[in-house]
């Protein structure tokens, strides 16, 4: 089976991409390339003419626009034709220049209006439709202009060779319509090229981003799978240990070895309670990167100062390094509080973060002035703070201040929950 192939080739693309970044200066190169054999026939032609100067220097006014107008023919497609498309008129209307050799002949068959063509193919191919037909309509009304400045050769001292009257007409009114359709359709399907390729080249970007969609998923269910069958297998492996443990410590509260099981029974617990929100946090964040903590704690405060809000920042006690568990959970619920503060009371809000190092256990408190959640709704925020500090062994309070605002307080203890000790 021989397959389609749905893309464009690099090379192409490489051609396409140099060309649209640089338009100006490619353009003007190609005026320049336009000019050497056109615009200096032309104006050798005028040069040599004994036509009255000021026929000449109108003459090559017009010349000289329409080379002009190839340099901004694709940055301002519309605005390039119009004026080539005067520079002509003027051509057709000026009177015949006359040769030294006694030869008549009007200035619109000068070399350089061969550029008007590349004009109408860039305005079509650039333009929507309908201005497209405009520009066409327009080519076509030049046409009937230059076809009726010609009609007659005689007129202006020409002569239409060996070929009877007729066949001139024919030959150059179909010659001149064939050109002109035949230079916008082909300037149509350069537009249908470029849509086509800017069509091909969405579906690779839209293909590539499924792609990388369904490998993210795929990574995110093989990451739940292992974070489950590691909760089943290590839970319940610590759940004994805690178990044997406590069973060993009530067998005999009076030995010496009450206190160890205590400490392997608290330390169990512990690791349990931290493997639980790890992995936790594999299930909700992919484990693909370090997980913050209150190290990283300027860079969040900065941010939320950054749109706006008041932020005023209050450490009490000395800080105290922290299990990564509560560590992570103690920046998580700094988070989700202070963007509650920009969501529910405003990016103009003043707002406050006291953290106060006590004793045994961490207390955050979060303030504003503005309204918090709706009364009587929790929100999805405050029950997923309540299970993470949950998690640690932490609480959570939250509700409107007696005056004015919001407040929210939570606290993580740096060590397991207390122990039993072997006297109690």
């Amino acid at each position: 089976m021989v397959s389609v192939r749905e893309s464009p080739s690099s090379s192409d693309a490489a051609v396409d991409s140099f060309l649209d970044r640089h338009q100006v200066s490619t353009d003007a190169l190609l005026a320049v390339l336009l000019f050497l054999p056109l615009g200096l026939v032309s104006l050798s032609l005028l040069r040599a003419s004994d036509s009255p100067l000021p026929l000449r220097l109108l003459a090559g006014l017009g010349l000289l626009v329409l080379h002009g107008c190839v340099v901004p023919r694709r940055l301002r497609p519309l605005v390039a034709y119009g004026l080539a498309t005067a520079a002509m008129l003027l051509l057709v209307a000026l009177p015949p220049l006359h040769d030294p050799g006694g030869a008549y002949y009007p200035a619109v068959l000068l070399p350089s209006t061969l550029v008007f063509g590349l004009l109408l193919y860039t305005a079509s191919g650039r333009l929507d439709l309908l201005p497209s037909l405009a520009c066409l309509g327009v080519a076509l009304t030049g046409v009937a202009l230059v076809l009726a400045r010609l009609w007659n050769p005689a007129s202006w001292g020409g002569s239409s060779g060996s070929y009877e009257l007729a066949a001139w007409r024919i030959g150059l009114s179909v010659g001149l319509v064939a050109a002109a359709a035949c230079l916008w359709s082909l300037g149509r399907l350069s537009r249908i090229r470029v849509l086509f390729l800017s069509e091909l080249r969405a579906k690779a970007e839209r293909a590539e981003a499924d792609r990388a969609r369904e490998r993210q998923e795929a990574a995110r269910a093989e990451r739940d799978r292992i974070s489950r069958e590691m909760h089943d297998v290590v839970s319940h492996s610590l759940a004994v240990m805690v178990s044997q443990a406590e069973g060993g410590r009530l067998s005999d509260l009076g030995s010496p070895g009450a206190d160890v099981f205590a400490t392997i029974a608290g330390v169990g617990r512990e690791a349990l309670r931290d493997m639980r929100g790890l992995l936790g946090v594999l299930r909700a964040d992919g484990g693909t990167t370090p997980q913050p903590g209150l190290g990283d704690l300027s860079d969040l405060l900065n941010q939320v100062r950054d749109t706006g809000v008041r932020l005023a920042v209050r450490e009490v006690g000395d800080a105290r390094p922290l299990r990564p568990a509560v560590d992570l959970t103690a920046y998580r619920v700094i988070q989700e509080g202070l963007t509650n503060v920009i969501k529910h009371a405003g990016a103009t809000a003043a707002a406050g973060l006291t953290l106060a190092w006590r004793a045994d256990r961490l207390h955050i408190t979060i303030t504003n002035d503005g309204a918090g959640p709706p009364a009587g709704e929790a929100g999805v925020g405050l029950t997923g703070m309540r299970e993470r500090l949950s998690m640690v062994g932490g609480t959570l309070e939250a509700g409107r201040r007696s005056g004015t605002g919001f407040e929210l307080s939570a606290t993580l203890p740096y060590e397991p929950r207390s122990i039993p000790s072997s006297g109690s």
